[in-house]
């Protein structure tokens, strides 16, 4: 597994995009690493085999987060149930932006959606 690189924030701030819509997270050409918080049988499971597994599920919807400090407050330190551990997951490229494809907003936005009710089942 390739190492992270790391950077301080005055060193990466001057290289962030000024505008427009961004995500800002450890990647390479390859892969992009997100965060989730899992309960810890789905976090065991997953570090003792190298994927998802055991009581993971592929229906649940999930937060992930490009940053492992905003997923930590998410999570609140790791306080929460079924919220105990923090994983670093490595997504080839390709996968990411087909899941981003596939979102839709948390909240309505009437310039994307007919209406509420149009939002409500694209959710």
């Amino acid at each position: 597994m390739k190492a992270f690189k790391t950077a301080t924030y005055i060193e990466q701030r001057d290289r962030w995009p000024r505008t427009g819509k961004h995500i800002l997270a450890q990647h390479d050409d390859q892969s992009i690493i997100v965060y989730q918080a899992y309960r810890p049988s789905i976090a065991e499971f997953a570090t003792t085999h190298g994927r998802f597994g055991g009581d993971f599920s592929y229906s649940r919807m999930s937060w992930i987060k490009p940053n492992f400090l905003w997923m930590m407050y998410r999570c609140g330190w790791c306080t929460k149930e079924g919220q105990e551990h923090v994983l670093a997951v490595r997504f080839p490229v390709q996968f990411f932006d087909w899941l981003l494809s596939q979102t839709v907003q948390s909240t309505y936005d009437p310039a994307r959606f007919a209406s509420r009710e149009d939002w409500h089942r694209a959710v």
